[in-house]
């Protein structure tokens, strides 16, 4: 359970970030979900089935386990999973989980509310700027884009994504499709190359084509720029007798 809540809290993260000032270190503030029905977490010191991702300085997000773990700069806005909740009882297709880890209330437990998922699909990330040649270890050996595909980063509830794919379907455009949702190491791959050139991410789809990263669809940047792309190979056919 705590392995798949990570995995979908850092496919969350990619999706949708917390609002922030990075330079000054002063986070925006968040309107409540206003969704009916959801569950109210409890977060102490104490509990040990939460997950806590907060963003660094370098732009990059981290997890962990314990609220004292989480850096005391980052911890007026914290994203919360509680990993004995299913991501239905959750309702993750819709919202996420925002704590404030400052100060306690007098029965020991942290602010914590609902925040819409989709009023932040489009803040996604971090503002690149002048930490974005700081990269994370895992980003030093990511393979290359390919020179003869393109990569399709997606979800499985993102309709403008299954709307790509069929035009690159009808194209006869080959592709590749990543799920960042569902594909820890896909996430982690686009958020390389969204810190490598300092891109911005606005949420899904995000094609690479050949290394250019293109946000949203949009047919004529994806024509023009799928013509520089290497053909596929055809295998060779056997001599006729």
């Amino acid at each position: 359970m705590r392995k798949s809540g990570l995995i979908y809290v850092l496919a969350t993260v990619l999706m949708v970030s917390v609002t922030c000032d990075c330079q000054n270190k002063k986070p925006k503030e968040l309107p409540d979900a206003g969704i009916p029905g959801l569950i109210k977490l409890k977060v102490t010191n104490q509990a040990e089935h939460f997950l806590f991702t907060y963003l660094l300085a370098d732009g990059s997000f981290k997890t962990v386990e314990k609220v004292e773990a989480v850096s005391e700069e980052a911890r007026s806005q914290v994203i919360v999973i509680d990993t004995t909740l299913s991501p239905e009882q959750r309702q993750s297709s819709k919202i996420i989980y925002v704590a404030d880890l400052t100060t306690a209330r007098e029965d020991g437990t942290y602010p914590c509310r609902p925040v819409s998922r989709f009023k932040f699909e489009r803040d996604l990330l971090r503002e690149p700027g002048q930490a974005s040649t700081v990269l994370p270890p895992q980003c030093d050996n990511m393979e290359p884009s390919p020179d003869d595909r393109i990569i399709l980063y997606s979800t499985s509830w993102c309709g403008v994504c299954k709307a790509a794919a069929s035009f690159l379907d009808k194209q006869k455009i080959p592709y590749l499709v990543k799920d960042v949702e569902k594909d820890l190491a896909a996430q982690q791959e686009l958020t390389c190359k969204a810190l490598k050139t300092a891109t911005r991410i606005n949420g899904v789809p995000v094609l690479d084509i050949g290394g250019t990263l293109l946000l949203g669809f949009d047919r004529d940047d994806i024509l023009r720029l799928a013509a520089a792309l290497t053909k596929e190979k055809k295998p060779a056919q056997p001599p006729a007798n």
